[in-house]
């Protein structure tokens, strides 16, 4: 080969790798903004990551994890926690398996690559190193955004100063654990997308502006960095949630990708995302199924044999995990880990009246065709049982909203002394409800005015809604039936922000950020938004600190001093949209109240870290380990 010809080789190779990383770029992150949103959340994540389990539950995951990385399903040693009795592990034939598997198997790499880290450097500086590379993309990212060259510099400086912080300040980090921190570092790296496909959504619904004020919502305002690095399934779900609702939307509009051609392939790949997220947690899955299911087919445009045939073997495949590892742990294709040792009873139970209402009338002809058709009849069965289970499910939690409705009303609204609010001892109210843990979520109300001025549908051609509506359907639908779920159990013990609804947090920030008048204060007075979260986190977090040491002894105390707070501020701002002015000064009233919301969330979540539940000052990096030692509360 001549030199002329290696050059253009070389050129070519480059050309093919650039294309390959734009195409990434743009399916990951869609832009600069949404790389700099994803950037922004792993730092904030890697913050409050603590390397010590949160969770009893998570003992059974990172043993599941142990045994697969040494080529076992069922669970082996006992390598973390006190056994392989732990909540979660599940017994069938002799043996105790794990649940999540999804999250297990796409967490091996993350196992394998801690281990070669581990044999070159000491792991917490590898980990402080990662962090401290994920700040100074940051910084640089938001240089070229701004087009500012001191922005980058500055920022540079300060990211090796923190490293250099870290690095003075580190402690070995046991390497015995890798298991458990791959573990988190998945989680957190799904939960960092949850923001970002947010804001690719609005960004394409509305403005990157409204796109990025969703991100910061949703990001600040939820509970989402305190779960991120928690080995459970919760942040896998919100992240699941709002890509099925980025797909629905896709599905609607004209493809401008370059990888994706076709609208019908994003409409595939919503059904894709559910059949894959079953491989983690089936009965959820199964909710979402119904509720795209009942969403996507009334409302599309092409629902031809041939299409609903391709969307069908595109769900079958993605099932191919969650089947082939049931068939593996109980041989049965639609036995779940979690389901396999109580499910005998519920199929009992179910096959037990089939068999029964089909006894009698042998010898008959139509005893004949039914024993012909025995076979069909029975996968029919089996095949409907998930959604009996499901329906049953959803009959209890409305009998219980209206039956129980105080036990609504503490897992929704207050948590107060409620005997589901206290911890495990049954001594401290440690557990806040879903509007005191995100008290941004109580501008939902101002969806009353709107539904009133709502018009129905006239005619069938109406109802191919645009692909806005299409969403908002999406969202309410699986809203609806996340709180039907989880409202026969709630309130419950060791959940700090009603985590087991994890999946309304995503929710109700977009059906927030959907009504006119948050979306017009927003985008007109952002900058009185955010100057409002920066302050309430600064300032009012450092007085929340000062009264929570000088005023209240023991954690349950301070749980319910940041109740109270977010039930302060959620008062005003429900009124406020109710009212839904977003004109002038009322606008104004409505940036101010929303940035405050979301900065009391952020305080708690932030003191919750570093103080409440600090986990023996377990956190990876040295500096927050340090400020955490600094401060004791009570």
């Amino acid at each position: 080969m001549t030199a002329t010809g290696f050059v253009g080789d070389l050129r070519q190779r480059a050309t093919a790798l650039s294309d390959i990383r734009r195409t990434a770029y743009a399916v990951l992150f869609g832009d600069r903004l949404g790389l700099i949103v994803f950037l922004a959340t792993v730092v904030l994540f890697g913050l409050v990551w603590r390397t010590a389990f949160l969770i009893t539950d998570s003992y059974t995951l990172a043993n599941g994890l142990y045994s697969l990385s040494n080529g076992h399903v069922a669970l082996t040693d006992a390598v973390y926690g006190p056994g392989l009795e732990t909540p979660g592990a599940n017994r069938y034939g002799g043996q105790r398996f794990a649940r999540n598997y999804g999250v297990i198997v796409l967490s091996l790499p993350v196992v394998f690559a801690l281990d070669l880290l581990t044999a070159v450097v000491e792991l917490r500086i590898a980990l402080v190193a990662l962090w401290s590379l994920a700040l100074l993309a940051f910084v640089v990212q938001c240089g070229h955004y701004t087009d500012n060259e001191w922005v980058s510099v500055g920022g540079s400086v300060v990211v090796l100063g923190l490293f250099g912080l870290n690095v003075a300040l580190a402690q070995p980090l046991d390497a015995g654990r890798t298991h458990l921190y791959a573990l988190q570092l998945t989680h957190l790296l799904i939960a960092a997308f949850t923001p970002v496909v947010l804001y690719r959504l609005f960004s394409r619904m509305r403005t990157r502006r409204l796109g990025f004020l969703s991100a910061v919502v949703l990001t600040a305002g939820t509970p989402l960095a305190f779960w991120a690095s928690v080995p459970k399934r919760h942040v896998v779900t919100g992240t699941v949630v709002v890509c099925i609702a980025y797909c629905l939307y896709r599905s609607r509009m004209p493809t401008d990708g370059s990888l994706i051609t076709q609208r019908r392939t994003f409409r595939a790949l919503a059904y894709a995302l559910v059949g894959l997220y079953a491989w983690v947690h089936a009965p959820e899955a199964l909710l979402l199924c119904v509720a795209v299911v009942v969403v996507d087919v009334p409302t599309a445009q092409d629902n031809s044999p041939r299409t609903l045939a391709r969307i069908g073997v595109v769900f079958a495949l993605s099932l191919l995990p969650f089947i082939v590892t049931n068939i593996a742990i109980s041989g049965s294709p639609i036995k779940p880990p979690r389901v396999i040792s109580r499910s005998g009873s519920i199929g009992g139970d179910i096959a037990g009246s089939a068999s029964g209402d089909g006894g009698g009338g042998s010898g008959s002809g139509g005893g004949i065709s039914r024993t012909l058709l025995a076979p069909l009849f029975t996968l029919i069965e089996r095949g409907m049982q998930p959604l009996v289970l499901l329906s049953g499910e959803l009959i209890r939690g409305l009998d219980t909203i209206q039956q129980q409705p105080n036990d609504v009303y503490h897992a929704f609204v207050r948590s107060g002394n409620a005997s589901g609010a206290l911890d495990i001892a049954g001594e401290e109210s440690v557990n806040l409800s879903l509007l005191e843990s995100a008290p941004v979520l109580v501008a939902m109300v101002g969806a009353l005015p709107v539904l009133r001025r709502l018009r129905l549908p006239s005619s069938m051609g109406d109802r191919v809604l645009g692909a806005d509506r299409v969403v908002d359907a999406f969202a309410v639908t699986a809203f609806v039936g996340v709180v039907l779920l989880y409202a026969g159990r709630l309130p419950l013990h060791a959940q700090v922000t009603a985590r087991y609804v994890f999946p309304l947090y995503p929710l109700g920030v977009y059906l927030v950020m959907r009504l006119p008048a948050v979306r017009e204060s927003l985008t007109n007075h952002w900058r009185v938004f955010l100057w409002t979260v920066t302050g309430t986190v600064l300032i009012g977090g450092q007085l929340a600190l000062i009264f929570v040491a000088l005023t209240v002894n023991g954690i349950g105390e301070a749980f319910q001093l940041h109740a109270l707070l977010g039930l302060t501020i959620a008062v005003p701002l429900g009124s406020w949209a109710v009212i839904g002015r977003s004109e002038g000064m009322a606008g104004q009233t409505g940036a101010v109240l929303l940035g405050a919301a979301t900065g009391v969330t952020t305080v708690f979540l932030l003191l919750t870290s570093i103080e409440y539940y600090a986990l023996g000052d377990s956190h990876l990096l040295p500096m927050m380990r340090a400020l955490a030692e600094l401060v004791t509360l009570y």
